[in-house]
């Protein structure tokens, strides 16, 4: 009796439709570098509109979304265009992505110029072509005494 009651229990929480872990965990896989960074990016706007005791809704209004979409934008689901990073950056007064500054052509040309090295050229002459500069007499003189260690 007590052990059907027991699965009367259990039963109420199970769920009658099979699990999407595995496709979750696939899509995150594939997906990882931009969740990861908005996921960082809806850290900084909900931190943005508590330090200035603003809500979504306020921000939504102020860029012309919904705010179902600004919910979708702080929970790091939404795949965010440049257009309304900025919109959300100037609304806020913050900067969400800092792209780095344009080089100038001179700078970019100077690193790639070739690097000349100056090798010193010595003349060479082929060998057995004259007669070599061979000396005939040694420092070594093999009659000297061995010194005992």
């Amino acid at each position: 009796m007590t052990t059907r009651i027991n699965k009367e229990r259990l039963n109420k929480f199970i769920s009658k439709s099979h699990s999407k872990w595995i496709e979750q965990a696939d899509y995150y896989e594939l997906n990882k570098e931009w969740l990861d960074k908005s996921a960082l990016i809806a850290i900084k706007i909900l931190s943005t509109l508590r330090n200035q005791s603003s809500s979504q809704k306020d921000l939504a209004t102020s860029i012309g979304v919904s705010p179902q979409y600004i919910n979708k934008v702080v929970k790091g689901y939404e795949n965010l265009s440049l257009e309304t990073i900025c919109k959300i950056e100037k609304a806020l007064g913050i900067t969400l992505i800092e792209v780095p500054s344009y080089e100038s052509s001179q700078v970019i040309h100077d690193s790639f110029a070739p690097i000349t090295y100056a090798i010193p050229r010595y003349e060479s002459k082929p060998i057995g072509s004259e007669k070599s500069d061979y000396k005939s007499h040694s420092n070594y003189n093999p009659e000297e005494e061995p010194i005992a260690a």
